[in-house]
């Protein structure tokens, strides 16, 4: 719907289609779902985080990871700017009073003894200002629904990394725990045959060094536990159930070299929603410097005006009523919007940059994910202009 309402956009002010109806279903639909967003991630239970599955854990992250939740955000704000984009300017009402005395005489206001003034101005807007601001509008809003693709795409990998260090460390700690406890009764033992006379006493300081050794691992290793459970608690929205997260199905996948290369060439390059959004975002740019170009189309103000002048003192021929009609446009005389064009023109090119690190950083991580699977890779980026 996002896509087409954008197509449609576009279309709309090159002239083509009227698409007027596409644009209110769209906002609909997007305002609903923004209202479902708005609702929160739900609480994690108890018995679901002292028994957490991968599964759960990448079910709660379109809701409940910081990052998503921030994209989602953004999103929702620029479903407002594309409501704000189809908004012309508002219409002006003026009332004014003239030959005003002490002596305003009897009666309802209409009809008082001074000049009444009812105006009412318009702008009318030229050189097709309203379709470019709501095409760039509505490209903005795709490029933040791409954003927050990337960023449900990131934060599940963020989590399923760190469920996996959770278990590492777990299992890291029980082992220490292990080891540290076997320490404990090698010095205990030590110690007895000390006192018998079987064995020197430095021996037996020796395992003692070696189990204050095992102890600093074993504080470590719960510094280590402890803090990934922090990072995987935050990332699901749940910090007051850190201390109680234990993954249930903690083994490490094998690595399928198959599948992973297909993995890598499935979010490879142009196809990548960070990639798309930043494509985006500069066809928003080059829109938002054709509407900055139209700014010199000089808009035109009309304003039409009721006068109306009751009998009184100093009017004693009657009451009379006068309809006048104006029009105005600007003049560029101090400036020709010279530096409106000349931001425009540096937000596209920065836009087109941003587009380019974009493609060489999604090369850069497919080659990376390649070089992860043993898979050889080819890969050729164009960077569109």
């Amino acid at each position: 719907m996002v896509c087409a309402t954008l197509a449609c956009s576009v279309l709309k002010f090159r002239g083509f289609v009227p698409c007027g109806w596409r644009l209110v279903v769209a906002t609909s639909v997007l305002l609903a779902d923004a209202g479902a967003d708005a609702q929160g991630c739900a609480p994690l239970t108890e018995s679901l985080a002292s028994a957490l599955t991968l599964a759960a854990a990448l079910e709660r992250t379109r809701d409940c990871h910081p990052d998503v939740r921030a994209a989602a955000g953004s999103l929702a704000a620029a479903d407002a700017d594309v409501i704000t984009s189809g908004q012309g300017p508002n219409p002006q009402l003026t009332l004014g009073a003239g030959s005003v005395s002490r002596d305003l005489g009897a009666g309802p206001w209409w009809n008082k003894t001074f000049d009444h003034q009812i105006r009412i101005d318009q702008t009318i807007e030229r050189g097709g200002k309203p379709a470019l601001r709501r095409a760039a509008a509505e490209t903005l809003r795709e490029a933040a629904r791409l954003d927050l693709s990337e960023a449900v795409r990131r934060a599940q990998l963020s989590v399923t990394q760190g469920y996996h260090e959770l278990a590492a460390a777990l299992a890291r700690r029980a082992e220490i725990a292990a080891a540290y406890e076997l320490a404990i009764e090698a010095q205990r033992a030590q110690n007895l045959r000390v006192k018998a006379g079987d064995a020197a006493p430095v021996d037996a300081t020796r395992l003692a060094l070696d189990a204050i050794r095992v102890q600093a691992d074993l504080r470590q290793a719960e510094a280590d536990m402890h803090a990934a459970r922090i990072q995987l608690s935050t990332a699901l929205g749940a910090p007051e159930w850190s201390d109680k997260l234990m993954p249930s199905d903690a083994q490490v996948p094998q690595l399928d070299r198959t599948s992973a290369a297909m993995a890598a060439e499935s979010i490879a390059t142009d196809r990548r929603p960070d990639v798309l959004a930043a494509r985006t975002r500069l066809l928003a740019a080059e829109l938002a410097r054709d509407l900055a170009r139209a700014q010199r189309v000089r808009d035109v103000g009309v304003g039409v005006q009721l006068d109306h002048w009751p009998v009184s003192a100093s009017n004693a021929s009657g009451t009379g009523n006068t309809v006048s009609l104006s029009v105005s446009v600007p003049l560029f005389v101090r400036h020709g919007l010279e530096g409106e064009l000349a931001r425009s023109e540096a937000d596209v090119a920065n836009a087109r940059e941003t587009l380019r690190r974009a493609q060489l950083t999604a090369q850069s991580e497919l080659r990376d994910a390649a070089d992860a699977a043993g898979t050889p890779h080819s890969v050729h980026l164009v960077c569109t202009p």
